[in-house]
């Protein structure tokens, strides 16, 4: 059923498609409130010397390039097949689209979502079309004060990356993690740290190419590097034949000429049993190995005096418990896209395509999760995959499958 303009849309995170999703809507005549709980696209900022997979094209929405160029007519973006840094994309890109006249007031940053229900209908009430009349109840918090404030429809882009995996055994925390919890490193080195750590004993735990950007740098500035993997020491998945994505690729084959020649340690098939901290505040991690001895596994030590983890990222699902969220036993994701992803079976993410609009539905009427957060605990979501969600979404929204402001913008 369609949502009438202008109907307010909450959306949770100020991230890329969160803003991107506030822009679609306000185009579209809905009035908006976006919901950020630190700072405008916070996460990219961590990761913003770092190179990204994809050129700008597959990083930008014709929508947004024309919201910035109306709003800066002198206003420069990179080329369309350049590949730029996370700092580039925020300063060219991200930044400029939150501050043009469509969006600018409608984003309420240091302003977290506590909690999403609806007004009067509880969780365990049936009753679908009294769940789509009443209004949902969004508890805020900025600073010491909380309120509540009521939309038509809530859209959750608040993503995963507050809340990585632990780097226990069993993707459980290992005895002692959570003491030290604030020394696991989760941010990809720049040079400047990364040479910090020469002559250190490091130790990068994972497999996904967070984990392998991260070795490289280490090893390439002559830091002792241990690579802790639970199966064997290769990226996730493998080196993608034919790789389109170019620095994608020179990653992979850069991993593999370093760990060749002897600049990482590699220890793979291990399960790390605990974690604990020495008087120098050196780590000692506990772990065991599987061989292919069917002797009984000991218990192995190694000290290290630098820890990265990156053994990937869950979605917080507290805040909506109280909504009707089918949710992927294994994913955590949205069942309807989780299992579309899991048949899937693709190991490139530009071969795993957006599926139908439905997949996007959840049992709780007008509540949507994209973004990152939309594959749960799956890894390979692409910026460009959620540009496809958002018209999807409006689709749904404004009840016509032809919607697609995108093309409108298009060259």
């Amino acid at each position: 059923m369609a949502v009438d303009r202008p109907a307010t849309i909450l959306i949770i995170g100020a991230g890329p498609i969160g803003l991107e999703t506030a822009l679609y809507a306000r185009y579209l005549g809905y009035d908006v409130i976006v919901c950020e709980a630190g700072d405008v696209c916070q996460q990219v900022q961590r990761w913003k010397h770092v190179r990204m997979f994809s050129p700008f094209e597959l990083n930008c929405s014709p929508l947004g390039k024309a919201a910035i160029g109306s709003h800066d007519p002198q206003h420069s973006f990179p080329k369309d097949d350049e590949i730029i840094t996370a700092r580039q994309w925020m300063s060219d890109y991200l930044i400029p689209l939150a501050q043009t006249d469509l969006i600018r007031k409608h984003i309420q940053t240091n302003c977290r979502v506590i909690s999403v229900s609806r007004t009067w209908v509880h969780k365990s009430d049936l009753d679908s079309e009294q769940r789509q009349e009443d209004a949902f109840r969004v508890l805020i918090q900025r600073e010491e004060i909380q309120q509540v404030i009521t939309a038509d429809v809530v859209i959750d882009t608040s993503g995963v990356l507050t809340n990585p995996n632990p780097i226990g055994a069993g993707g459980s925390n290992a005895c002692g993690e959570q003491q030290v919890e604030q020394q696991i490193d989760r941010v990809i080195p720049t040079i400047d740290a990364a040479e910090a750590l020469t002559g250190k004993r490091v130790a990068v735990v994972g497999a996904g190419h967070s984990a392998a950007t991260t070795l490289i740098a280490l090893a390439e500035n002559a830091v002792a590097v241990t690579w802790i993997t639970r199966n064997a020491s290769e990226i996730a998945g493998g080196e993608i034949p034919d790789d389109p994505l170019t620095e994608r690729k020179r990653i992979s084959q850069r991993l593999t000429e370093l760990v060749l020649a002897g600049k990482i340690h590699c220890l793979p098939n291990v399960a790390i049993h605990a974690i604990t901290t020495t008087d120098d505040s050196a780590m000692q991690i506990e772990y065991f190995q599987r061989t292919d001895s069917e002797d009984e596994l000991e218990i192995q030590q190694a000290m290290f005096e630098h820890v990265f983890g990156f053994t990937g990222y869950r979605p917080d699902t507290s805040m909506y418990r109280e909504l009707q969220v089918h949710q992927c036993y294994a994913t955590e994701g949205p069942i309807k896209l989780a299992a579309n992803l899991l048949n899937e079976n693709a190991s490139d993410c530009l071969e795993i395509g957006s599926g139908s609009n439905s997949l996007l539905l959840n049992p709780e009427p007008d509540f949507y999760i994209l973004g990152m957060k939309s594959y749960g605990r799956q890894p390979g979501f692409l910026f460009h995959t959620g540009l496809q969600q958002v018209v999807q979404l409006f689709q749904i929204l404004g009840d016509r499958e032809s919607l697609n402001v995108y093309q409108t913008f298009q060259n």
